[in-house]
């Protein structure tokens, strides 16, 4: 039995990483997964909602009742991602901690200090860190028990049948009248490279530029963005439907600005992309880096440059093939066998440690 802390909300139109763990171990053989949510605004479970036969959404003020359910189970996983949740390691008291490093600690609301010396703490008390970018797994290593690098991933199968999927009604009119549409669907943030879209956006009036996401933090509006003709916003849409839109992009877009946060960031967005076979144009972070059939660009000269060279690749049935072979590489059945892995690796060093003999201090063995 695995058990998600409260995180975000099981129903947030952004489906994140937690939710896509919770679904890829509950298709594990004899696993139960209960993703635990405080309601904060898009939920509305009472005592528990049956997402899947082995999938649960469970209120998490019930969660001091879970002791008699997590007792019967012949192990249980607590995988933590925050550490304002490192109550729930005493209160439900698993076999085993994943702790998830998932992104650099100045994003969290309310970071400070306190949450740095628990952020140390977990990783030394976790039995696996998994780190989501090379970068954060450069940093736990001093400080973790155990840690591997397991960045984000795609759901291949919603993704990859975007081809099949109806236009989304709200961008097929727009899409039709310019000559080639450059997507993008995620948060809009602070992180988002507005002056770079802009200029783009400037020096080719003929295509769209299709934004699909949450105005994360007010920045959008402020950006002046939408009062180019060719730049058209969808508010954030329900993770069914992103196929639909996904399916109009010519071009799939990663326009972030380069900086510490995002160059610790796995693009959960860059293996949806990758499903879909749809030509990847990001800017320089080092995990779209690792992946040779992602294009990068630096600067808005290149940018377009690099915009006008994969166009004309868009139907070449040899980048189709690559991003197609990096997407099935790149599943969450994927990480989650790769993370299981590493834990009972974890697990069996730790029970080879206890039971290696030791050696008094004259040389003799002892039990």
């Amino acid at each position: 039995m695995i058990v998600f802390p409260p995180t975000i909300d099981w129903h947030l139109p952004l489906y994140q990483r937690p939710q896509q763990l919770a679904r890829a171990y509950s298709e594990k053989p004899d696993t139960i997964v209960l993703y635990l949510s405080a309601n904060s605004a898009h939920d509305r479970v009472a005592v528990t909602e049956m997402i899947t036969e082995t999938l649960f959404l469970v209120n998490a003020a019930l969660a001091h009742a879970l002791g008699r359910l997590l007792r019967g189970a012949g192990e249980t996983v607590l995988s933590l991602s925050w550490t304002a949740n490192r109550r729930y390691i005493e209160l439900l008291r698993p076999d085993a901690l994943i702790y998830e490093y998932i992104d650099e600690l100045e994003i969290f609301d309310g970071y400070d200090e306190q949450m740095r010396r628990e952020h140390l703490a977990l990783m030394r008390r976790a039995d696996l860190t998994v780190c989501t970018a090379k970068a954060l797994y450069d940093k736990a290593l001093p400080f973790a028990r155990r840690a591997i690098c397991s960045p984000n991933a795609g759901d291949y199968g919603h993704f990859s049948r975007c081809a099949a999927a109806p236009p989304a009604p709200e961008a097929a009119e727009a899409a039709a009248r310019f000559s080639c549409t450059l997507g993008y669907y995620g948060a809009l943030a602070g992180w988002f490279d507005y002056a770079l879209i802009a200029a783009a956006a400037d020096a080719r009036p003929t295509w769209l530029f299709l934004l699909v996401g949450m105005d994360y933090d007010g920045t959008l509006p402020k950006s002046g963005l939408l009062a180019r003709r060719n730049v058209l916003w969808i508010p954030p849409q329900p993770y069914a439907r992103l196929p639909s839109f996904l399916r109009l992009f010519d071009l799939a877009l990663i326009p972030f600005v380069l900086n510490d946060i995002t160059r610790s960031t796995s693009p959960v967005k860059l293996f949806e992309y990758m499903a879909a076979q749809k030509p990847i144009l990001s800017s320089r972070m080092p995990e779209c880096l690792r992946h040779p059939c992602v294009e990068t660009y630096e600067g808005a000269a290149d940018f377009l440059e690099k915009a006008e060279a994969l166009l004309r690749r868009r139907g070449d049935p040899a980048l189709r093939a690559a991003l197609r072979r990096e997407a099935l590489a790149n599943t969450w059945a994927a990480r989650t066998d790769e993370i299981l892995a590493a834990l009972e690796k974890a697990k069996r060093a730790e029970r080879d440690a206890v039971s290696l003999p030791t050696h008094t201090a004259k040389g003799a063995v002892s039990d």
